[in-house]
């Protein structure tokens, strides 16, 4: 059995125990330094690196007793990413020891000092949450694989941790009356699906027999209708949508607001003001909040942050934009406000726009608000 020098996201000691799937020894882990090196930030991201520094000294943990089990769990989590283990000599309080420690097999940006504690403020919640998921892949795909779905994984996992912070009134029944049997993920990419083997307090007080559920696995979305209060006019992007595609309409071209997922590390409102700019070439000058409501709550856990955006929409419509990186092909229109109305209560489904649920909630608030903001412009 062989012993591993961590010094960055994994000497997070509950991000090591999800990583090998099964919770510390006593004494298996010691305080341990690595001489001529110091430990940075990788520029722009969430990890750190090691970078050669004679004289200076890169604190972390030693971790012995380690399995070969532990080993490929290891590799699986941190090959696909460019990491290979490389033998050093560290210093501990009983003297050096010979073991083994991640390094980058590529040039990587360096930036500022590494801080584990500043990172388990910002990131360890969310890095340990989406570790469970990706782990629950471990011999199943490949650590290349892995990396390919690792930014949805990480996204999924914010989503999560956003929605259990969420504080509801008190209701009857909470979390605790729900008993999962067993839960599987039949498939992952850029959404996933989960299976659960469950059971649930009932209303008569009695436990529910055990049933099976399905669950799509979604994210966080900030949808934003632009509206300029002095023109009396909204901007609405069209675009293919998959969705109206494979449900068989003969127009899967949609007319609807502003809208995409909540980037880790980001709140709705800043998702909201990127995507317009992003979409639109739009700068929000006041988002305001409609709703935040689930879509779908009996087969998704999609979840929807809608605003209205204040802007000058002066020059702006009949443009094209969108990110090639995630094959965005997006046309932006102006509609008054009484072309708004018409198109949102035409009910003729498609371009027609009745059907884009999200639009017809922010254009009825607007409705109700529309005097209020027009006299504030």
């Amino acid at each position: 059995m062989k012993k591993l020098f961590f010094y960055g996201t994994l000497a997070h000691l509950p991000l090591l125990e999800v990583v090998l799937g099964r919770p510390m020894q006593s004494g298996q882990a010691v305080p341990a330094s690595l001489s001529d090196f110091t430990s940075h930030w990788v520029k722009d991201q969430a990890y750190p690196m090691l970078a050669a520094e004679p004289g200076a000294c890169a604190d972390g943990v030693l971790v012995s007793a380690l399995t070969a089990q532990d080993f490929a769990r290891l590799d699986f989590y941190e090959g696909g990413f460019g990491y290979s283990l490389q033998t050093v000599s560290v210093d501990t309080a009983h003297g050096p020891q010979q073991a083994q420690v991640y390094f980058a097999d590529h040039p990587l940006a360096k930036g500022a000092r590494w801080d584990l504690e500043n990172w388990v403020s910002a990131w360890g919640e969310i890095t340990v949450c989406a570790a469970h998921e990706a782990m629950g892949y471990f011999g199943q795909i490949t650590a290349q694989d892995l990396v390919q779905r690792f930014g949805a994984i990480r996204k999924r996992a914010a989503s999560y941790i956003r929605g259990r912070a969420q504080n509801p009134p008190q209701a009857r029944f909470g979390r605790a009356d729900v008993s999962v049997v067993e839960r599987r993920t039949p498939y992952s990419n850029f959404y996933a699906v989960q299976e659960y083997d469950l059971c649930h307090r009932q209303f008569d007080g009695d436990k529910s027999p055990e049933m099976e559920r399905s669950v799509f696995v979604a994210y966080d979305a900030a949808i934003v209708l632009p509206y300029d209060p002095v023109r009396d006019c909204v901007l609405l992007v069209e675009q293919f949508r998959i969705g109206v595609f494979g449900r068989g309409e003969e127009q899967p071209w949609v007319m609807e607001p502003v809208a995409g997922h909540v980037d880790v590390g980001e709140t709705p409102e800043q998702a909201a003001i990127r995507e317009t700019l992003e979409e639109a070439g739009v700068q929000i000058t006041e988002l305001l909040p409609i709703i935040n409501a689930y879509p779908s709550p009996g087969n998704s856990t999609e979840f929807f942050h809608i605003y209205l955006g204040l802007c000058d929409l002066s020059g702006a419509g009949g443009t094209t934009s969108g990110l090639m990186e995630e094959h965005e092909d997006i046309h932006s229109h102006i509609l008054s406000f009484d072309e708004l109305m018409e198109f949102v209560t035409d009910g003729c489904g498609g371009a027609g726009g009745a059907n884009v649920l999200p639009l017809v909630t922010a254009a009825y608030w607007l409705a109700i608000n529309r005097d209020r903001l027009r006299k504030g412009a």
